[in-house]
């Protein structure tokens, strides 16, 4: 077991629809001395007899499971028997570039690397459309040095990529060094992990290119039911929160990237709520306990990476609940006409543009007209008079 590169670890919970597809590109990766560690995670659908089959044509894959106890568990269960010097936490609903493992695997070795990141791309599986996002690896906030560590990146340590753990490869002895585990929560189990590995290693490095594909408008997913589990993300960023003030290094700068991390996936666990009153009770909690402890209110806008979190803070400090709300519609609403109005704008602008290059197609073609027959007359003048007698006879 000592030549496996790289443990691939992935739960599965009824995952059938995309399970297929999803092992067929890690199965298809270039970089073939891996282990593919799946974790079922108590599916009851027919992601188990999906697996075995896989198994079955790829020694490979080794197949574990567990009651259903969440995505969480499963990665420490899949942890714990892995045996790659690296590892990878990969979903069962996307799929990856046949060249992900040894692009990474090479970064890390290359930088003698604790953590490599990767881009991705998102998957509209409603509209069938792949598309780019600076989501998941934000480039312009990266330092010059490579491999970087906080003390590199400062206010960005936590901003310059998202908490996913599937666009990271992450040594394994430094994850075992330092006891990092995936929280047991239903949704958002990847926070505590992922932040503390940031902020832990002395050696992070990058693959600027999109190699894993996540899938959207997956109804089925964790994310799609994260309305039943409304303080998951709270929970999440309290302990890593606790966790961080207790280690030396944690400078106000770091606390401020902590802080303006934490905005949008807070806000958008709160905007999921389907009940009012579990909808008010989250909201009451952020704004009287979990925003001031993090700091984010009271602050002026240089503190906010986005000036639309310095407005949103700045508004929940003094809004109840309701009002709160109809702040935020009226705010997506001028956003909204905002971009709308820069996309008709830049549409008439290439709508003009292509006008254009049509008029100046044509008079191209006028000129060709006119100036071909010239040029070859101006040309046959200075062929020898026995050629050009060849050409009119047509024996040339």
């Amino acid at each position: 077991m000592d030549d496996i590169k790289v443990s691939v670890i992935m739960p599965v919970y009824n995952a059938e629809k995309y399970l297929r597809k999803c092992l067929d590109s890690v199965i298809a990766q270039t970089l073939r001395e891996i282990e593919i560690i799946c974790v079922d995670d108590g599916s009851t659908d027919d992601s188990k007899t999906i697996l075995e089959e896989f198994a079955k044509a790829d020694p490979r894959i080794r197949i574990l499971h567990q009651e259903n106890k969440y995505a969480g568990c499963a990665r420490n269960l899949g942890l714990e028997h892995a045996c790659g010097k690296y590892l990878m936490f990969w979903d069962s609903d996307d799929f990856f570039m046949p060249e992900a493992l040894e692009l990474m695997y090479e970064r890390s070795e290359s930088k003698e690397a604790q953590i490599c990141i990767c881009d991705g791309d998102k998957y509209d599986e409603k509209e069938d459309v792949q598309y780019p996002t600076d989501e998941y690896l934000i480039r312009r906030r990266l330092p010059e040095a490579d491999p970087f560590s906080r003390k590199d990146i400062g206010k960005y340590l936590f901003n310059f990529a998202s908490n996913v753990p599937w666009n990271k490869m992450f040594l394994r002895s430094f994850v075992q060094e330092n006891d990092l585990r995936f929280q047991e929560l239903r949704q958002a189990n990847d926070v505590y992990f992922v932040m503390r590995a940031l902020f832990l290693a002395e050696r992070i490095t990058t693959v600027p290119k999109a190699l894993v594909v996540y899938r959207i408008s997956n109804t089925g997913s964790v994310t799609g039911k994260a309305s039943e589990t409304r303080f998951c993300s709270a929970q999440a960023f309290k302990k890593t929160y606790d966790w961080l003030c207790g280690q030396e290094g944690f400078t106000d700068e770091l606390r401020q990237s902590f802080a303006n991390k934490t905005i949008g996936p807070l806000i958008n666990a709160w905007r999921l709520q389907k009940n009012s009153a579990e909808a008010e009770e989250l909201y009451n909690y952020y704004r009287e306990e979990l925003f001031p402890e993090f700091g984010l209110f009271g602050k002026d806008a240089s503190f906010f990476n986005n000036p639309n979190d310095f407005e949103a803070m700045s508004m929940m400090e003094k809004l109840s609940c309701w009002d709160f709300m109809l702040y935020q519609m009226q705010s997506f609403s001028r956003r909204y006409r905002t971009v709308e109005g820069k996309f008709r704008s830049e549409k008439k602008t290439s709508a003009a543009l292509r006008r254009t290059i049509r008029e100046k197609d044509k008079e191209l073609y006028k000129m060709e007209q006119k100036t071909l027959p010239y040029i070859v007359s101006h040309a046959i003048s200075y062929v020898p008079r026995h050629v050009k007698k060849l050409i009119k006879t047509g024996k040339w």
